[in-house]
């Protein structure tokens, strides 16, 4: 019998000779099964994302597939990654990417988070913002100077 997560991940799905790697990841194995309603799907993905057992690749790629949804569950699950990955961890650049993400399509920062940002996290939010959606950018905000 087939696990939710097992389903949710698609980790237990056969794959067809005629699939390639880029047919059976897009839009990504978290839309594996439309019959999970979105908020179902968050919850799913933060438990994954906060799971210290969960292996770091699976707790990076539910820190990317957070972007496409909303929700204060999901902006502080991501926060929480940022913070616990001291700003520069493989997993809190993923985590900082999708809330700059989550941020540019809804319209608002969270203001106390964005002057809390350092090192590399600060670097994928400001990029991204910068971007997308440059004036939800702090005012004091200088974008990076390119190089020669």
């Amino acid at each position: 019998m087939r696990s939710w997560l097992a389903r949710l991940l698609k980790k237990d799905r056969p794959r067809d000779t005629a699939e390639d790697s880029a047919t059976v990841s897009s839009p990504g194995p978290v839309w594996a099964d439309p019959e999970i309603p979105d908020d179902e799907r968050a919850v799913l993905l933060v438990r994954l994302l906060e799971d210290p057992a969960a292996r770091e690749d699976d707790r990076e790629d539910a820190a990317s597939d957070l972007e496409f949804l909303s929700g204060p569950l999901v902006e502080k699950a991501l926060m929480r990654a940022v913070r616990d990955g001291a700003f520069n961890s493989v997993l809190a650049q993923h985590s900082a990417e999708s809330l700059a993400g989550i941020w540019a399509r809804e319209g608002h920062v969270d203001p106390a988070f964005v002057a809390e940002l350092r090192g590399l996290a600060k670097a994928e939010v400001f990029g991204i913002l910068g971007a997308r959606a440059p004036h939800l950018l702090p005012p004091d905000a200088h974008p990076r100077e390119e190089g020669p």
